[in-house]
């Protein structure tokens, strides 16, 4: 690696740094006991700016009601298929009764949920 692509990379993992601060990371006083790094602290893990990938830490996830709405409907959807269709070949009355039990519940989230 040239100096000017060490320098590069040394910025960018500043940055990353600085960004894990502005989402509440705490730096450490103590320097990496590895390399000698900044060491962060975030979400109850230590990091290491020189040698550990902060760049995968600093790409959260977007989560939206909408999406859980969906993942959720989607989950419900398929509960309640699975049930519906063991239901349909028990032959157990204790059983049925369980099954029927669930797959109301299923139904009931369901129609709980927002509409799209």
């Amino acid at each position: 690696m040239t100096a000017g692509a060490a320098l590069s990379a040394s910025k960018d993992r500043m940055k990353l740094a600085a960004e894990l601060v502005s989402r509440g990371a705490t730096m450490l006083a103590d320097p990496c006991p590895q390399d000698g790094g900044i060491q962060v602290r975030y979400r109850g893990k230590v990091y290491c700016i020189t040698h550990d990938d902060l760049s995968m830490i600093t790409k959260a996830a977007t989560v939206s009601y909408d999406s859980v709405v969906a993942q959720m409907r989607e989950v419900l959807l398929a509960r309640l298929n699975e049930t519906t269709a063991a239901l349909g070949t028990e032959k157990d009355a204790s059983k049925q009764e369980q099954l029927v039990s669930l797959a109301a519940k299923y139904f009931e989230l369901l129609q709980k949920l927002p509409q799209k």
